[in-house]
C-alpha cells in the first residue's frame, strides 16, 4: 500500500514539473518565435517578398525582422526566408498558415531552428554596385492600409530598378529607394501616371547634375549629386554586418539559456528521484525486518 502511494506521489510531482516547463514555453512563445518560409521563387525581388511576408504574417503578431539570405554567385535569393515574430501564440499562428497562398505561391512554414551555415557571408564587394537612389512620390490613395501602399508603389516603380524600400507617411508623402542603372531618371519618368485611380507626382529628392551646372563655381560634393557616396554605404555596410552579427549572438545566447534550463530541470528532477528512492528503500526495509519478527 505504501509503495503504490509513493509511485503515486512520484507521478504527480513529475507531471507537476511537465506543467512548469509547458508554462515556461508558453511564456517563451508568447514573447518571441522564429519560423522559416519556403515555397517562393527565387527570382523575386528582395524587398517584394518581405513586403508579401510582412502582410501575410500580420495576424500572428509583431514581426520585428524578416531575414531572406541571397545566393549571390547565381544573383538569386536562397530558398529559406527567416521571420522573427512577437506576441501570444505566434508560432501556432504562423504554422497554421502553412500551405495557404501567397499572391501567386504557397508558404511551407515550419518552427526555426537557428541554422548558422544559411546566413549570407559579409563581404562589401556583394554589394550592389549602384548607389541607392531616392525619388519623392504624392499622390496616393492615403486611405489605404500602409503595407498595401508600399506594396502598390513597390509594384508600380519595379521597373526602374531593385525597390530597396519603401516610406510612406501619413501625411501623404512617401520615399522610394531604389538601386539599378539610371534608376532615378526612370522613376522620374514615372510623374502623372496613374496607380490606382490616383496619379502620382514623382519629385526628385536632390539636384541632378544638370541642375548644379547652372550653379557657379559650385563643385558637386559628397553631399550633392555625385555617383559615389562612401560615407553613407560605409555605414550602411557597417549597419549590415552589425545586424548579423546581433542575430548570430542572440540565437546563440538562446541555445544556451535552453540548455542550461533544461540541465538544472533534470537536475531537479534526479533529486526528487532519488529522494523517493531512498524513500521506497527505507519502506523495504522496515517491511523486511516485521517479517523477520513475525517469523
Amino acid at each position: 500500500m505504501e509503495e503504490s502511494a509513493i509511485k503515486v506521489i512520484f507521478v504527480f510531482l513529475w507531471g507537476l514539473k511537465l506543467l512548469e516547463l509547458n508554462d515556461s514555453d508558453a511564456k517563451t512563445r508568447s514573447t518571441r518565435t522564429k519560423i522559416s518560409v519556403e515555397g517562393y521563387d527565387t527570382r523575386l525581388r528582395e524587398y517584394t517578398l518581405k513586403l508579401a511576408l510582412e502582410k501575410h504574417f500580420a495576424s500572428c503578431g509583431k514581426i520585428t525582422t524578416i531575414y531572406v539570405p541571397r545566393d549571390y554567385k547565381r544573383g538569386i535569393l536562397k530558398n529559406v526566408t527567416f521571420m522573427w515574430i512577437k506576441g501570444d501564440d505566434a508560432e501556432e499562428k504562423a504554422l497554421q498558415l502553412s500551405g495557404t497562398d501567397v499572391g501567386g505561391w504557397t508558404a511551407l512554414v515550419k518552427p526555426a531552428p537557428w541554422q548558422k551555415d544559411i546566413m549570407d557571408p559579409w563581404c562589401p564587394a556583394m554589394r550592389s554596385k549602384y548607389e541607392t537612389q531616392r525619388v519623392r512620390v504624392t499622390g496616393y490613395d492615403t486611405w489605404l492600409p500602409e503595407i498595401d501602399i508600399q506594396i502598390a508603389l513597390c509594384e508600380h516603380f519595379s521597373s526602374c530598378g531593385e525597390v530597396t524600400q519603401v516610406m510612406v507617411l501619413p501625411c501623404g508623402s512617401g520615399s522610394i529607394y531604389l538601386e539599378g542603372e539610371r534608376c532615378e531618371d526612370k522613376a522620374l519618368k514615372l510623374n502623372g501616371c496613374n496607380m490606382g485611380g490616383m496619379n502620382l507626382v514623382v519629385e526628385p529628392v536632390k539636384a541632378r547634375p544638370e541642375d548644379l551646372k547652372k550653379r557657379k563655381g559650385r563643385p558637386c560634393t559628397t553631399t550633392g549629386y555625385t555617383g559615389y557616396m562612401p560615407l553613407s554605404v560605409s555605414i550602411e555596410v557597417a549597419e549590415e554586418k552589425k545586424k548579423k552579427i546581433e542575430m548570430e549572438v542572440e540565437m546563440e545566447m538562446d541555445e544556451k539559456k535552453k540548455k542550461k534550463k533544461m540541465k538544472m530541470e533534470l537536475m531537479k528532477v534526479g533529486k526528487e528521484l532519488k529522494k523517493h528512492m531512498e524513500k521506497k528503500m527505507k519502506i523495504d526495509m522496515s517491511k523486511k525486518k516485521r517479517m523477520k519478527i513475525n517469523i
